[in-house]
């Protein structure tokens, strides 16, 4: 059905009009004073035909969520509990998103929410830093059951990251013998500043793998994803302790250095393979004590920090 929306127009040279209170105005266009206008005089209907969609999503599948319908573009990962996909609002304005797609009605319905209720509750964190970090989570659009042709599982649309977009794991199947240690050094950096966030919140992540740490390569940025483990770490749920998150992305370093099994390759450079090593052996519950030690010696062994880049395809 067509919808009418109104129009300000000038009834002498027909220019657009914002709307004011009283009954007169001045055409910013012609600058004729218009007076004694009728209350209605702006109700000029104009006719808008309806949304049948954009060229290029003919044959996509569309689904619907909470109070919109979202354009299935690709799916860019398959976890243990959902699929998760790239989309968009099937609408003129559009919003482009990621949707993670429960398999089922069970218990990966239930990891779905406790992700979801996980992110909004730390959303909420008066944790110093909030204000930098906070963006760096997923970002709900909304939260139910699908509606369209296949099963109505239970879905969440996260607002899409522009350059947020490449897992660890597409990082190393790129550099199979590992990355730049001076990359490494601030991928780990970044996992570890968000981690103290995290555990200063109260929270500890539970989960902290290669395909769950989302790199920015332009920025130098990384931000965690797959929080359906996270756990407020002072209470009944705790399921771990910042110790085993720390341990976590110190594997996560071994693994983009071209890492097998915990064996680093030759030519890391050995207080980097030491570090690691031990971070994983002996882990620590303060993620910013790590981080400065990891500091000092990437300072040692590259000078001051500077600029060092990634390169992968599909950036954006």
């Amino acid at each position: 059905m067509a919808v009418r929306i109104t129009a300000l127009e000038c009834p002498h040279c027909t220019a657009p009009l914002l709307p004011e209170g009283g009954r007169s105005t001045v055409c910013a266009y012609c600058g004729r004073v218009l007076v004694d206008l009728p209350p209605t005089w702006w109700a000029r209907p104009v006719v808008v035909p309806p949304w049948e969609g954009r060229p290029e999503d003919r044959g996509k599948p569309r689904v619907g969520l909470g109070k919109h319908r979202y354009v299935l573009d690709r799916q860019i990962a398959t976890g243990t509990s959902s699929d998760v996909w790239r989309a968009h609002r099937d609408a003129r304005l559009t919003e482009h998103v990621v949707l993670k797609i429960a398999h089922d009605d069970g218990d990966a319905a239930a990891a779905l929410r406790a992700e979801h209720r996980a992110i909004e509750r730390l959303r909420g964190s008066g944790a110093a830093g909030a204000s930098h970090f906070e963006p760096l989570l997923p970002q709900p659009v909304a939260l139910g059951k699908l509606r369209g042709d296949g099963p109505a599982h239970l879905a969440v649309a996260y607002r899409h990251k522009p350059g947020f977009v490449h897992p660890l794991t597409k990082v190393r199947a790129r550099y199979p013998s590992g990355v730049d240690p001076r990359v490494a050094v601030w991928m780990w950096k970044r996992v570890l500043e968000m981690l103290a966030w995290v555990h200063g919140s109260g929270f500890v992540h539970g989960d902290v793998a290669p395909d769950h740490c989302v790199v920015h390569p332009l920025a130098h940025g990384v931000a965690l994803v797959g929080w359906s483990k996270a756990a407020w770490r002072f209470g009944r749920e705790a399921v771990g302790a910042p110790s085993e998150d720390v341990a976590a992305s110190a594997r996560v370093f071994t693994y983009v250095l071209g890492g097998d099994g915990g064996r680093l390759p030759r030519g890391v450079p050995a207080p980097l393979a030491r570090i690691a090593a031990e971070s994983v052996a002996s882990p620590r519950d303060d993620a910013w004590a790590v981080h400065a030690e990891l500091e000092r010696m990437a300072c040692d062994l590259f000078g001051p920090p500077r600029h060092t880049p990634l390169s992968l395809d599909d950036e954006g």
